[in-house]
């Protein structure tokens, strides 16, 4: 959070920008010299966008250029000024749409066959299309459900929340394996992908959660949520929805950030798929280049970066 600070040198007020954040458990204060004198609300309300922007775009990355940067920066400012500007109706209004495409979306890309149109249907109508299974009605109202816990959410991530979200997904579909490691080996038939023994698992998450812990003040919170929830699918610590949970656990990350939620489209499964492929390999470039370009085609299609 960025803040104003003055202070007092022979008479004259010197105006500060200040930022505290926490680097390897201590804290480190960035500042900005503004110069003397008075300065608007306005004015320096711009100020303080423009600092953390720049304070955003200054982190180290091995995949992004700082250009990469301020792109994500303008769609996440884009974003929030379209959001304030909504009515409370026109923003319940534009969540339910955008939340039942992202639920259409994320199960549609695991197999579901729900249309878009159905999807509506089950989550904002409360019917029951003809011809669909149970099983994906109930995927489509848990991931819904999952979207709604993780807005009201307030802590940080971790192990909790992914047993939760997990036991949410599945609710009424595999009550058995709902928020329970795999304890059975898993593969992705026709995909030439091992995930690690079952017997890892527990001490993975354990060291995933641990990488957060150590990188989100150090990352940029964009690449910190995709490259998360690439580490989580490459461990597959499910026996299902582990797509699914790596897609809501990178809206989280994100989410808690202030940046916008990203849908990934079912129309581009098979460069989604590919670049998580890659990822597996820890070839992240691929994966985060196709999440900006989706957050660009996602705000563009809700009418919100031209």
């Amino acid at each position: 959070m960025v803040y104003h600070e003055i202070r007092r040198v022979n008479g004259k007020k010197h105006n500060y920008l200040i930022r505290n954040s926490r680097e390897n458990g201590k804290w480190v204060k960035t500042s900005k010299y503004l110069g003397t004198g008075m300065i608007a609300r306005e004015k320096l309300n711009d100020l303080k966008k423009e600092f953390e922007i720049e304070l955003a775009t200054e982190v180290k990355s091995e995949c992004l250029l700082k250009q990469d940067f301020l792109r994500i920066e303008k769609l996440k400012t884009d974003y929030l000024k379209a959001m304030k500007s909504l009515s409370r109706e026109e923003l319940e209004k534009f969540e339910t749409h955008f939340f039942t495409e992202l639920t259409y979306n994320s199960n549609a890309i695991e197999g579901n066959s729900l249309s878009l149109e159905d999807t509506h249907l089950v989550l904002n109508e409360g019917l029951v299309p003809e011809g669909r299974t149970l099983r994906e009605i109930n995927e489509a109202r848990n991931h819904q459900k999952a979207i709604e816990f993780i807005k009201n959410y307030k802590g940080d991530l971790n192990e909790k929340l992914i047993l939760k979200l997990h036991s949410i997904i599945l609710q009424g579909i595999s009550e058995r394996f709902a928020g329970r490691y795999r304890e059975t080996p898993v593969r992705i038939f026709g995909a030439d992908v091992s995930f690690p023994s079952y017997e890892k698992v527990p001490q993975l998450i354990q060291n995933l959660i641990y990488w957060y812990k150590q990188n989100k003040n150090k990352m940029h919170p964009f690449e910190l949520a995709v490259i998360f929830s690439m580490k989580f699918v490459s461990i597959h610590p499910f026996v299902d929805g582990n797509g699914r949970m790596s897609r809501l656990l990178m809206n989280f990350i994100l989410n808690k950030n202030n940046y916008p939620w990203i849908n990934i489209y079912h129309k581009q499964r098979a460069e989604y798929l590919k670049a998580v492929r890659k990822a597996n390999d820890e070839e992240y470039l691929p994966i985060l280049r196709l999440t900006i370009n989706l957050l660009q085609e996602n705000l563009e299609k809700l009418g919100i970066k031209k």
